[in-house]
């Protein structure tokens, strides 16, 4: 068969950190690899290239399928009614997290099928059960279209297998477009993936439940070797927590030594195992690591406390402490509450400037459906649920207590002071950044530009067509 995998644009309210990165599609990679050699596999990356329309004509594919987070809903949407408009004979495929969390989002006539659980390990299985005289729902982890808008589901199983059993991802299927790969200032950038899951269950997050049970791991040895083959000399390590376990990261820093494997490493972690790590992140950064991305998500302990988090106001302070003086880049995390005020707001700003913080991400507390504490905010939502371009952790989506346009002023203004004060970049930022009138340069100070005009336009993004005018189901 042919198989054409679409990458979703990304829409155009959406804040987030669109304009500051734009990375590989990793979840299409592992998907293709999977499938090539049987069949014939191409990658359309909408967000860098366009002609959805113009691809169909050319390639003629058998199996269109597709993947996004909640933001990307109404995308993957246009992406399957352009495909059945163009071929209704097509068959139409969504998977990834959302999709396993709220499949109800993607009961639409222009799906045929949901993939639940791990792609990559499903699509091979799925295809064939395509074959005339089968039925995907003879196959679990699926649902499959009942044709009025609804879904039939098939049996429930495993997650995904052994992840040592998956393929390394197909990465010659994006190489016309690898060049174009960022992460803020770590290009050219691939993306490795690890683990799937979270040993922790914080109420705002979703990833610890994806997996229905514990996370997933790879083997250092299967890293290792996945690494050797890739050719950028950034990596993002996109694990929910990296620096997580110590043994397995001896044995993957023994096998790194042993194979002469030196990259630029930018990964996840949380700030108590730094705080109470440091060898780890000493030894991590004479390997490469270069920049660790913690989840913070506040400046008190009661708010730490409210998210589950099971860590301390003191222990975010150390692990920002145990980073710089290891020469790593702390990329903090934070999660405003609804109720800030401009007390709270300037508490914030005294933390990010005590502890030297300079690349942030601030996100409102977004009850995520899927997470344990959407069932204790969903009446409270402000933006309504198929408005998916909010959903973007960015946008605030429950009721604040500052008027909504000083709300986005205030985070704003947290983001200015620290953000735009070159001279403290200077001061604080650890990695050699490229000069300030280099094209590396240029790109994420326009971007970040964009950004800003984005959060100062955000309250305006609340009109009628998001608005929720009734509460919830």
């Amino acid at each position: 068969m042919k198989v054409l995998l679409v990458r979703p644009p990304v829409p155009r309210e959406t804040i987030g950190l669109k304009h500051l990165m734009t990375c590989e599609p990793l979840e299409l990679e592992y998907a293709g690899a999977s499938l090539t050699g049987e069949h014939d596999v191409q990658i359309l990356d909408l967000q860098l290239e366009r002609g959805l329309e113009r691809r169909l004509r050319e390639f003629r594919p058998d199996v269109v399928g597709t993947s996004c987070y909640i933001t990307g809903v109404g995308e993957a949407l246009r992406v399957c009614r352009t495909v059945k408009r163009w071929n209704p004979a097509v068959h139409t495929v969504v998977g990834g997290v959302h999709a396993s969390l709220v499949p109800e989002d993607f009961a639409d006539p222009a799906v045929d099928i949901i993939v639940q659980g791990d792609g990559t390990s499903a699509l091979p299985r799925l295809l064939r059960a395509l074959e005339p005289g089968r039925s995907p729902l003879e196959l679990p982890q699926l649902d499959v279209a009942d044709g009025s808008g609804g879904l039939r589901f098939s049996p429930r199983g495993a997650y995904m297998p052994d992840p040592d059993s998956l393929p390394f991802p197909q990465r010659d299927l994006t190489a016309h477009l690898r060049h174009r790969y960022f992460y803020v200032y770590h290009a050219p950038l691939a993306l490795l993936k690890t683990t799937w899951g979270c040993w922790y269950d914080c109420n705002f997050c979703f990833n610890w439940r994806v997996t229905g049970g514990p996370a997933f791991a790879r083997s250092p040895e299967s890293v290792a070797a996945e690494l050797q083959g890739i050719a950028e000399p950034e990596v993002y390590i996109v694990d929910d927590i990296f620096l997580i376990n110590r043994r397995r990261l001896a044995r993957l820093a023994e096998l790194l030594r042993e194979r002469g494997i030196r990259k630029h490493y930018l990964c996840f972690s949380r700030a108590d195992f730094i705080a109470q790590n440091e060898a780890v992140i000493a030894e991590w950064a004479e390997l490469g690591l270069s920049a660790v991305l913690i989840g913070l998500e506040a400046a008190t302990d009661a708010e730490l406390q409210s998210m589950e988090k099971r860590s301390t106001v003191r222990l975010n302070r150390e692990a920002v402490a145990v980073l710089r003086r290891n020469g790593v880049d702390p990329y903090g995390s934070l999660i405003p509450q609804p109720d800030y005020l401009p007390e709270d707001w300037e508490r914030l700003a005294r933390f990010i400037d005590e502890t030297g913080l300079y690349y942030l991400n601030i996100s409102p507390l977004t009850p995520l459906p899927g997470t344990t504490i959407w069932p204790e905010y969903q009446d409270r939502i402000t933006v309504r649920r198929d408005a998916h371009a909010l959903w973007d952790l960015s946008h605030v989506v429950l009721p604040t207590r500052m008027p909504l346009k000083a709300y986005y002023r205030a985070l704003l203004r947290v983001y200015g002071r620290t953000v735009f004060d070159i001279s403290r970049a200077r001061r604080v930022t650890l990695r050699p950044r490229p000069p300030l009138l280099s094209r590396a340069s240029l790109r994420i100070w326009w971007g970040v530009l964009r950004a800003a005009l984005q959060f100062w336009n955000a309250h305006r993004h609340h009109h009628a067509r998001t608005v929720c005018t009734r509460r919830s189901p």
